[in-house]
């Protein structure tokens, strides 16, 4: 009876487990975006339990960490000051479910702004105020007929533009811009035009003519109220009238263009009062009927090299640019059509080799390429010599590798490759730095190809030996004293002491090489003196130089 009744219970326990409905929660939204000044948003959260806030980013701020049962909930977003958008999320989870808010902020916008955004201008140019309002740094990018009394600054400021005068004639205004502001972050235009007068006393319609490179006649306009000549720069260009008085119909004709280049003059009409216009014209260039054909333009050889014939098609002298010691031709230069002969040698790297290569002709040029399979001997890549000893002041380095094959260059950190790469034998320098430790020091030059190390020079560099040394270890001055000269070598710092005061040092310290210059007093009597110069180094070391006047 008691296990049926255990039985029963349990039964309805589980019936009762078995109907429990989920704890659900979600959010009104699944992102949310707030500009850079940060502030407060507002959100709603629906759930049938209790709830709980995860977030990771300090930034924000949540009213309700926890709860139970619908939720309005105000989030405290702090000012972007990190100068790029940054996001993170918010996650409310139940017992049984978790719901997500993405929150984006944006970068801070910054601003530039400029007054007046337009400046008109006469021929005269002249000073003109800008004010600028930012909150950043910037930069002033102008024309070259304008100038600012500032290149760059930072938020708020004020700036004076120079216009320069516009110099001689021009028939058209000029418009350019003044650009305040930095890149990617913000900027401002002051736009400015600058206007030509609307008379000058004389004006040529059309001011600017082209011509066919065979030559022409084509006609322009004269409106002026004056006496007017007309000044031709080219005997290529006649007028039908170079003078006259008032309106009139100029004719102008272009003789045919010998040349293979496009060719421009200008007229310049000028009155009697000292008005002026410009008439520009431009002829065409005569077709170039010079030519160049070579074929093919690409030549494979295998391993082994071989010939292959070039046929050259030209109505002039032409040469080939190859300078290469795999590939020749029969003939470097010629005239006229010819066939030559490409010869490659045999490819001993192991590796494929390609070059291009030129033939000209005047101001002509084809291009050709020839390439060839790589040779089949083992792969060679060994350094000369294999070990390198290298003295603590270190220098440069001449290294040989004979190679057959291309390579690329590794070292260790204090040793500087002057060569990186090649391909085949090569000699070339390494620069090993100064040893300025005691110990001896071990590194390499490792040849590599496809990440593989072909082959490895060991470089041993010694430990920094601590120099100091005088060209001389005694010094005899004679009754009436004088000055000498000491020559020190050494690569530290060292500092002088005298044991008596009638010799006197110049410099008393000093660093590396230097020039000591040593002073001695006369004699005061006939009794020899003797004194002592001592240099001592700062690792300890020293030299003593012993003075003896008599």
């Amino acid at each position: 009876m008691k296990k049926l009744t255990f039985l029963i219970i349990a039964a309805m326990a589980f019936a009762v487990m078995g109907c429990r409905k989920p704890v659900e929660v979600s959010f009104d939204r699944t992102t949310l975006e707030i500009d850079a000044q940060g502030g407060s948003a507002e959100i709603s959260l629906k759930s049938n339990g209790e709830w709980t806030i995860a977030m990771t980013e300090g930034w924000v701020m949540v009213s309700s960490m926890s709860g139970n049962g619908d939720a309005a909930l105000t989030l405290t977003v702090a000012p972007n000051t990190t100068g790029e958008s940054r996001s993170t999320e918010i996650t409310a989870s139940t017992k049984d479910n978790t719901a997500v808010l993405k929150l984006t902020q944006d970068v801070p916008q910054h601003y530039v702004e400029v007054s007046p955004a337009s400046i008109i201008c006469g021929t005269e140019g002249g000073e003109y105020t800008v004010e600028v309002s930012s909150d950043i740094e910037w930069e002033v990018i102008t024309p070259q007929w304008v100038t600012s009394s500032m290149t760059n600054g930072a938020n708020d400021a004020t700036l004076t533009l120079t216009i320069s005068p516009m110099e001689g004639y021009m028939s058209e205004s000029r418009k350019g811009e003044v650009v305040i502001g930095k890149h990617d972050m913000a900027s401002d235009t002051v736009f400015i035009e600058q206007k030509v007068s609307p008379v000058f006393g004389i004006e040529v319609v059309p001011g600017y003519l082209e011509f066919i490179c065979t030559g022409e006649t084509k006609t322009v306009a004269v409106t002026t109220e004056d006496n007017w000549t007309a000044t031709i720069g080219e005997e290529w260009v006649t007028l039908n009238q170079n003078e006259g008085q008032g309106n009139a119909e100029i004719s102008i004709t272009v003789v045919a263009n010998p040349l293979y280049v496009q060719r421009r003059t200008n007229v310049v009409f000028n009155t009697a009062s000292g008005a002026h216009a410009m008439l520009v014209i431009r002829q065409e260039a005569s077709p170039d009927p010079h030519f160049l054909e070579v074929s093919p333009h690409v030549f494979q050889f295998g391993k082994e090299g071989g010939e292959q014939e070039i046929s050259v098609s030209c109505d002039d002298e032409w040469i080939f640019d190859l300078d290469c010691d795999w590939l020749s031709v029969s003939q470097q230069s010629g005239t006229g059509n010819a066939n030559v002969v490409l010869k490659a040698d045999p490819n001993t790297l192991n590796a494929p080799r390609e070059l291009e290569f030129n033939i000209k002709s005047g101001s002509l040029n084809a291009q050709l390429t020839a390439s060839q399979a790589p040779g089949d001997d083992p792969i060679i890549a060994a350094f000369e010599p294999d070990t390198l000893f290298v003295s603590f002041a270190g220098g440069v380095q001449t290294v040989h590798l004979a190679s057959n094959t291309t390579w690329w260059l590794q070292s260790s950190s204090w040793i500087t490759l002057v060569t990186s790469s090649g391909e085949g034998d090569a000699t070339f320098d390494i620069v090993v730095d100064n040893n300025s430790n005691p110990n001896e020091r071990i590194g390499f030059v490792s040849a590599v190809r496809n990440g593989q190390v072909l082959g490895t020079m060991v470089v041993v560099q010694e430990g920094r030996v601590d120099i100091l040394e005088t060209d001389i270890s005694e010094l005899i001055v004679r009754p009436e004293g004088g000055s000498y000269e000491i020559q020190v070598s050494a690569n530290q710092a060292w500092s002088v002491n005298v044991d008596v005061p009638w010799i006197h040092c110049d410099p008393l310290s000093g660093f590396g090489n230097k020039t000591l210059t040593v002073k001695v007093d006369p004699l005061p009597s006939l009794r020899p003196r003797t004194g002592n110069i001592k240099l001592s180094g700062e690792a300890g070391n020293s030299v003593n130089i012993v003075v003896e006047q008599y």
